[in-house]
């Protein structure tokens, strides 16, 4: 492991000498123009490239950022340890860390010999010669026992400006833990004489091991690493524009910009910086169509014009941006006359895109193709002869379908908002689709109105191609309107498209959005009769359930509990919206109150899938200990029964129990008739309330 390790640093070390293109010793004269340089970074252990490697211009500032973090497993330096602390980094000016050092009384043949193995044949001999007497005054200035070989801080191979300030810039961080990673910025300016190329920029860092002792910050461990950086030429104001790999996304998330004559288009088309910040942007339209040809939406007539669709009123349409950020969204701006003879279709505009990655560098394209639609009704025509159109019956077309489809949320209850994505395939073996619009239609209701309304009315959708077999996801935004009824609605999507052989190609196809009604329900006024009895006699409870909501009640049940009543069920069945179920039922009283006489209702019912909800209504009823009214035995001496004349108390006694029979009697009728009375008036009061909430569902 350690032959490995050092093998590593000995190949750094070289590099870093192969990386400064010359040594200059202490001591050697003459001043050299920075010269480009190149360091493998899969060595370092905490300094990273960024996303992009930082990129300067001669004479012009720059900013470098770049990443600090370790994993544990990649570079030389890995601490052993789950986070260090007290990080602080800065650009490294400290010849300790940026040269070669040799040892002092090294031959002249071996030190040459070392210089010519890393310079091969782009050393001469005098010059060797110079590079020996500077390692030999380095060899009196030294004090111990090396001579160092400066890396290119004081040599003219370092590209900054050196100024009291560079060095001085510092970034700290409490602490890092492995794993994870810090950005960091510093800011320098480009030596004016600079070449052209890489350079690998030497990193200095200190930091502090959670598990050692420190006598001062001065004997933290220390390291360098290095950045490479990329030097262009200066690509001045009148400099060449120059492609590069696409910087921004133009047209994003909207759908295509349309206009009819011959009304003035005004229009945005969207563009999106998906890189580091740039400036100097110019969007320039162009006066001509892109590679792709107009799609036509409707026959034409031969004269009409099917190229670029506006009428050119300006010298040049040019939109300019001082500067775009990064993941900016800029929307570039057009108010287009539409020429009296443009054919109605689909027109490629073609846009192109110049930039700057830093102030005054140089300048960068880019082309982009972005589609907008014109209506020109005056220029269609049914006349097949009179353009000269193929046979649609003969050629042959793509085959778009729903491949699949979903809602978020995925129950939609009626009254709500929810995004509908609709996964399209063109499912034709080998015929693609371009040029496809999507346009969703709704179901309507018994008023005409839509079912689903969609988000701003927006309701079409733009997709550029499918080849056979390919899928596209267009995603729409809707809200359910709130007074329909619970069930399965339809969307309508007309599909446009073209083809290889057909043109303007029109299909359609259905979807299902099943849109669900929230249950609800009333109860009427409790009937208990009577509201206090004895234990062994039962109670009457009658009262109404209303369903006051657009959806059935299954499976209506309403259950009885109470510590002095036999617990009882009575099951009501099925209600209809705007219909009542009655319930009718006696409770066995079984016990003596004990509390403040409160029965529980539970009711319960199921919706189409047999989900139960339960509901909870409360009354009163009170019970009682029984009266003993039994007379008293009459026993003989000699234990035997034996009839005796009635006394007055007998008499008494038996003329109260026909009294107490025929109230009895009394009550029990009363109670039948005010039962019946009480039912019918419950009834009336149901029906009055089914009419009202049948009112209300009907205006609402």
């Amino acid at each position: 492991m350690a032959k490995g390790r050092l093998k590593a640093v000995t190949k750094r070390l070289t590099a870093l000498m192969l990386a400064a293109g010359m040594l200059v010793m202490s001591g050697a004269t003459g001043t050299l123009r920075a010269q480009a340089a190149y360091n493998d970074t899969n060595l370092n252990t905490f300094i990273h490239n960024g996303e992009s490697i930082p990129e300067g211009t001669p004479g012009l500032p720059l900013t470098i950022n770049f990443r600090f973090g370790y994993d544990g497993v990649q570079g030389l330096y890995n601490p052993n340890s789950e986070y260090i602390q007290d990080v602080n980094i800065s650009l490294s000016n400290d010849q300790t860390y940026l040269g070669v050092q040799i040892e002092v009384g090294t031959s002249k043949s071996a030190f040459l010999q070392r210089l010519e193995n890393l310079f091969g044949d782009d050393i001469d001999s005098e010059t060797l010669d110079e590079y020996y007497q500077g390692y030999l005054d380095g060899y009196h200035d030294t004090s111990n026992g090396t001579v160092l070989y400066n890396y290119p801080v004081d040599s003219g191979s370092y590209p900054f400006e050196v100024d009291g300030e560079l060095f001085r810039q510092n970034v700290h961080f409490d602490q890092v833990t492995k794993g994870e990673y810090k950005d960091v910025s510093l800011t320098v300016t480009v030596r004016k004489d600079t070449k052209e190329g890489y350079y690998a920029i030497p990193i200095a860092f200190t930091y502090k091991l959670p598990h050692v002792t420190y006598s001062n910050s001065r004997s933290y461990p220390t390291h360098v690493e290095y950045i490479n950086v990329y030097i262009r030429e200066s690509g001045g104001e009148t400099g060449t524009a120059v492609e590069a790999e696409e910087q921004f996304a133009m047209g994003e998330n909207q759908l295509t910009p349309s206009g009819v004559y011959p009304q003035v288009m005004n229009y945005g088309v969207n563009l999106r910086n998906k890189k580091e910040t740039v400036y100097d942007v110019t969007v320039s339209l162009q006066m001509s169509l892109g590679e792709d040809e107009m799609k036509p939406t409707a026959v034409s007539k031969g004269s009409a014009n099917r190229g670029f669709p506006f009428d050119i009123n300006e010298t040049n349409y040019d939109r300019h941006y001082d500067e775009i950020a990064r993941d900016e969204v800029v929307s570039v701006p057009y108010s287009m006359a539409i020429s009296q003879r443009t054919a109605s279709g689909f027109y490629p505009l073609s846009y192109v895109i110049t930039y700057r990655r830093i102030k005054d560098g140089q300048l960068y394209t880019e082309t982009h193709t972005s589609y907008v639609r014109i209506r020109n009704a005056s220029m269609e025509t049914e006349d097949q002869e009179d353009t000269g159109e193929w046979n649609a019956n003969k050629a042959t077309k793509a085959r778009i379908i729903v491949k699949s489809y979903s809602t978020v949320p995925e129950k939609i209850y009626a009254g709500d908002s929810f995004e509908l994505s609709v996964e399209f395939q063109n499912a034709s073996s080998g015929i693609d689709a371009s040029n496809i619009l999507f346009t969703f239609t709704s179901e309507e209701t018994s008023d005409k109105s839509a079912v689903f309304s969609s988000e701003g009315g927006a309701n079409s959708s733009v997709v550029n191609s499918l080849k056979a077999g390919e899928s596209a996801t267009v995603k729409m935004t809707y809200m359910a309107k709130a007074g329909v009824n619970e069930g399965s609605y339809k969307i309508t999507v007309n599909e446009q498209y073209d083809s290889p052989e057909f043109k303007n190609a029109e299909e359609s196809v259905t979807i299902d959005i099943p849109v669900h009604q929230v249950s609800r329900f009333s109860t009427s006024s409790f009937e208990v009769l009577p509201a206090s009895l004895t234990v062994g006699s039962e109670s009457n409870v009658m009262f109404g359930i209303n369903n006051t909501g657009k959806v059935n009640l299954y499976n209506v049940s309403v259950t009885f509990r109470a510590d002095s009543i036999r617990e009882t069920t009575a099951y009501i069945g099925n209600i209809e919206p705007g219909h009542t179920g009655n319930v009718d039922v006696m409770l066995p009283a079984v016990a003596p109150t004990t509390d403040d006489g409160t029965v529980t209702a539970e009711i319960s019912y199921e919706d189409v899938n047999g989900n139960v909800t339960t509901d909870t209504k409360e009354f009163e009823l009170f019970v009682t200990e029984a009266m003993d009214m039994g007379y008293d035995d009459m026993y003989m001496d000699d234990g035997m029964f034996e009839a005796q004349e009635p006394t007055l108390l007998d008499q008494i006694k038996s003329n109260f129990l026909l009294v107490a029979g025929a109230a009895a009697a009394v009550l029990a009728a009363a109670a039948l008739i005010i039962k019946r009375i009480r039912k019918k008036r419950l009834e009336k009061e149901l029906e009055i309330k089914d009419s009202e909430s049948q009112e209300d569902d009907d205006e609402y």
